[in-house]
């Protein structure tokens, strides 16, 4: 078999199992990533794990390797050939397949193991490129909306820790809030982390200041009396 290249995708990964007319949560579609398989009798949706789906079944915790380029139609056994060389360490696998290549999910608790597996076979492994993707930014800042705002006690709670419970009252402009809560990144959740970077959860926080800082109170003074 031909030596392929692999990256790892960042997000830890959930696949799912629904009823065949199941609704998809809006928050998928802003994914990187995700796999949707419908037949007569499921559904199967490959999500993040961030991202909550009331399902009937779930098995959490899988890493994605992505091979790296197109594979053509006419070449044969990729697919055997990975399965082969995770099956002898003992490494199951979840694949799909798309028009342009194949992912293979590895459970995280297996992903060293079959990582020093396909570099034995042979095989690289590649950084993700650091380059745009092309999406609707309002879609993808909606998505991450539907994930940040489940985090609003918590982002509350981490001002009152980190910056003091004066914070809550005095942060009223849109620049200092922007300041505090950048500070405050890196102590969410690290899957809340891989769905949303710091630039979106600034912006979460500076589009939903009243929602994470109580009203101030009106200054007291002496009430005119109109003439």
């Amino acid at each position: 078999m031909q030596a392929l290249k692999f990256i790892i995708l960042n997000s830890s990964y959930s696949i799912h199992r629904l009823q065949p007319d199941a609704a998809i949560p809006r928050a998928v579609f802003g994914s990187l990533f995700y796999s949707i398989t419908k037949t007569d009798n499921e559904l199967s949706l490959v999500v993040p794990e961030i991202i909550e789906i009331d399902a009937e079944n779930t098995d959490t915790g899988w890493r994605v390797l992505k091979v790296v380029g197109t594979l053509e139609f006419s070449l044969t056994g990729i697919l055997a050939g990975i399965s082969t060389a995770l099956a002898q360490v003992d490494v199951s696998i979840f694949a799909i397949s798309t028009f342009d290549t194949d992912y293979i999910l590895v459970k995280d608790a297996k992903l060293k193991t079959a990582k020093e597996a396909l570099l034995a076979a042979g095989h690289k492994f590649v950084r993700t490129p650091q380059k745009p993707v092309e999406k609707d930014e309002n879609f993808l800042q909606r998505s991450y909306s539907n994930i940040l705002v489940k985090q609003i006690p918590l982002i509350k709670n981490l001002i009152t820790e980190k910056l003091g419970p004066s914070a809550l009252v005095t942060l009223r402009s849109e620049a200092a809030l922007a300041v505090a809560v950048g500070s405050l990144y890196e102590f969410l959740p690290a899957p809340v982390r891989l769905v949303a970077n710091r630039e979106a959860f600034v912006s979460f926080c500076v589009h939903n200041l009243d929602k994470i800082l109580p009203v101030a109170p009106k200054p007291k003074g002496k009430t005119k009396t109109a003439r």
